[in-house]
């Protein structure tokens, strides 16, 4: 599996709505890439604008960091489609976000790799794999959300 190892520089998890779907774009901004994964299997450019809004957030990112980079580097942020597990609806586009949010941060913390899900096998995922972030999702806002406004309120 072919990967790029990202090594001391972060990384975004920045999930979108693009209107009635969600999708996910992991962005590297200082090696200027940005990773797309569509559980419907789309194109960046099947969003209007977001290509766009995504390239000028890299471009605002270099001037903060006092980078003296032409505009014409703009052309050059580098767009990576990942292959992944695709969901066989049209409801359940958030919780595979959730999940693949889930697995950068457990599996691969410093890499993305090309295939990314090569190793999963399979191409969606299973009741149980989507059961599971439904559960710790609801645990979340139960524990956390609620509970922590119901602090607030006292």
């Amino acid at each position: 599996m072919k990967t790029k190892v990202l090594k001391d520089e972060k990384i975004i998890l920045a999930p979108y709505n693009v209107g009635i779907h969600w999708v996910l774009f992991v962005i590297n901004p200082d090696a200027e890439v940005i990773y797309f994964l569509d559980p419907l299997g789309g194109e960046p450019s099947d969003h209007g604008s977001i290509k766009t809004k995504f390239e000028n957030a890299i471009q605002i990112y270099r001037a903060w960091c006092e980078n003296k980079i032409s505009k014409s580097k703009k052309d050059k942020i580098k767009w990576n489609k990942i292959k992944c597990p695709r969901q066989r609806n049209t409801i359940d586009c958030g919780y595979f976000i959730m999940r693949f949010m889930k697995e950068v941060i457990m599996e691969y913390p410093n890499k993305i790799p090309d295939n990314y899900f090569s190793r999963h096998r399979h191409s969606t995922y299973s009741k149980e794999k989507l059961d599971e972030v439904k559960e710790e999702w609801a645990t979340h806002m139960v524990e956390d959300v609620i509970n922590d406004a119901k602090r607030l309120q006292k």
